[in-house]
C-alpha cells in the first residue's frame, strides 16, 4: 500500500488508528486503545454501510467507497480496507475486555486534529486527506481554508469522536481508570 499510495496515505485517521491500534495492543495501553475506539467505530460503520449500499444498489451513498470498484487499483489495495469491517468488532471486544478509559476521547480530539492538520499540510490536495479540501467529495467553498480546517477538526470531535466514544462506553460496560484496576494493562 504505501508504494502505491505514498507516505502521505498514513495522514487518514483511519490508518493512523490502525498503528496506534496495533501499538496499544502490543503494550495492553487501554488509555491508546480507548482513543482509537469511538473513531475506529463509527468511520467502520458508516463505510461499511457505505460499501454494502455499494454493492447492492450500485451506487456509494455517502461516497465514501467508490475506489473499492475502481479497477485501476490493485485487487491487494482495495482488500486492505476490508479492515474498516472487523476492526471495529476488534476493538469493541478489546475494550469490552480490558475496560475503557474515558480519557480516550480527550487523546483523541488531539490525535485527530494533528492527522487533520498533517493531511491540509503535508497531503496532496488531489487526495482529499480526512476531507480537508472536499467533506465527502463537495468542494469546499463557504469558508476561507485557514478558518476551515479549525471548523473540521471541532466538527469532527462533535460528529464522529464524541458518539463513538458514547456508543463505546455504553458497548464496554464500564469505564476504568489506569490507577484504579489492576490487571487491565497500562494508561
Amino acid at each position: 500500500m504505501l508504494a502505491s499510495q505514498g507516505p502521505q496515505n498514513f495522514w487518514w485517521l483511519c490508518n493512523l488508528a490502525q498503528f496506534i491500534l496495533l501499538y496499544s495492543v502490543w503494550t495492553s495501553n487501554r488509555l491508546l486503545i480507548s482513543s482509537q475506539a469511538g473513531t475506529i467505530v463509527v468511520v467502520g460503520a458508516v463505510w461499511t454501510i457505505d460499501l454494502v449500499g455499494a454493492l447492492i444498489t450500485g451506487s456509494s451513498p455517502f461516497g465514501i467507497t467508490p475506489y473499492m470498484f475502481n479497477e485501476d487499483l490493485s485487487i491487494a489495495l482495495r482488500a486492505t480496507s476490508t479492515y474498516h469491517v472487523w476492526l471495529p468488532l476488534f476493538v469493541l471486544w478489546l475494550c469490552r475486555r480490558q475496560g475503557y478509559d474515558g480519557r480516550g476521547l480527550w487523546l483523541q480530539c488531539a490525535i485527530g486534529t494533528a492527522a487533520i492538520l498533517g493531511g491540509w499540510i503535508f497531503g496532496d490536495p488531489v487526495r482529499n486527506l480526512n476531507y480537508t479540501i472536499a467533506p465527502f467529495g463537495i468542494q469546499q467553498v463557504w469558508l476561507p481554508q485557514a478558518l476551515y480546517i479549525p471548523v473540521l477538526c471541532v466538527g469532527t470531535a462533535v460528529l464522529v469522536y464524541l458518539p463513538g466514544h458514547l456508543v463505546v462506553r455504553a458497548i464496554a460496560g464500564r469505564s476504568l481508570r489506569s490507577s484504579g484496576s489492576p490487571g487491565h494493562g497500562n494508561a
